[in-house]
């Protein structure tokens, strides 16, 4: 009797605290929401939702903007997602005599899914193209019935044409940005890739870059052909290295839904956050040093599916997956 005493005591106790936790979860996931009234016939809701993996070093943060338009027959929401992905890099072992390696960012992945199949669109987003600058600055506006504009400027305020604007700002040196091959009105996704690196003067290299076929292979970081020593010691200094291939990328992205007034649906949304780790390698041939890059040594994805109530303009973080390399 006693020990079935105890394990109804456990199971009750065990109960109470995942309905405490679930319900301080559920409570720390919806945000407060600020509510903006542009003129009469536009409402602004805004809001946050957030996700993060310690393990990972992966941060989500959604500013969400629901923009309730008389004008226009369906509700839009405009999504930034900002964060934090860091990129994987580890040292080389200056102990290693005849190779040796380096773990550095060679990409990041960010995505938007809409998951259900309700009436829930991606109609627009930013960037909205290859981008090769150093700096990715980009405006994306609202105007009555829906009109959406995309521009590269930044200054100036909003003409009386537009109620709202939400801008994207952030730095990719050495790296360029690319558009998912499969994005749809259900999803987009971008890429910011390794591009166009210099070294001391040379290249520029890439991560599939090589000397056209010569015995060097690809000398994305590595120091000298001929240098004596500890392969170890035979790479560039971290400080000539870009800054995202051994630190941390800021990502900062727009994507625009739209959802009909009449479908009372709640909409999953899932956003990944994704870091692709590449293995540079540089070993000793027998006469000189040569260097070899794999892409996609590591892979750390981090996904966050956020509900998305339309009828309360609010968010809920429901689900939270990581996967390892």
């Amino acid at each position: 009797m006693k020990i079935n005493k105890m394990i109804k005591t456990t199971i009750l106790t065990s109960t109470a605290f995942l309905l405490l936790t679930s319900h301080a979860f559920a409570e720390e996931a919806i945000q407060p929401v600020k509510v903006e009234k542009v003129n009469d016939k536009t409402t602004i809701y805004k809001t946050t939702a957030t996700a993060d993996s310690d393990k990972y070093k992966i941060s989500q943060i959604l500013n969400l903007n629901f923009i309730k338009d008389k004008t226009y027959d369906k509700d839009t929401l405009i999504v930034k997602a900002t964060g934090n992905i860091n990129s994987g890099f580890q040292k080389a072992d200056p102990n290693d005599y005849y190779s040796s390696h380096l773990l550095w960012g060679g990409q990041y992945n960010v995505a938007l899914t809409a998951e259900n199949n309700d009436s829930t669109s991606i109609v627009d987003y930013a960037p909205k193209n290859q981008n090769e600058n150093f700096q990715v600055q980009q405006i994306l506006s609202y105007g009555g019935g829906g009109d959406i504009n995309i521009s590269n400027k930044l200054s100036g305020g909003l003409n009386g044409k537009y109620t709202f604007s939400e801008t994207i700002n952030y730095k990719q040196e050495n790296y360029r940005t690319i558009i998912n091959r499969k994005t749809n009105d259900k999803h987009v996704g971008w890429g910011v890739e390794a591009h166009k690196i210099m070294n001391n003067g040379w290249g520029p290299y890439s991560r599939d870059a090589d000397d056209n076929g010569g015995r060097f292979g690809n000398e994305l970081f590595m120091k000298s052909r001929t240098q004596s020593g500890n392969a170890g010691l035979n790479f560039i200094p971290e400080h000539q290295m870009p800054l995202l291939s051994r630190g941390n990328f800021n990502p900062e992205f727009l994507g625009v839904l739209t959802h009909k007034e009449d479908d009372k649906q709640k909409t999953k949304l899932k956003v990944t956050y994704q870091a692709e780790t590449d293995l540079y390698k540089i070993y000793w041939d027998g006469f000189f040093w040569a260097g070899q890059n794999q892409k996609r040594f590591g892979i750390r994805t981090f996904s966050a599916v956020y509900e998305i109530d339309w009828q309360n303009h609010s968010a809920k973080l429901v689900e939270e997956v990581s996967k390892p390399y």
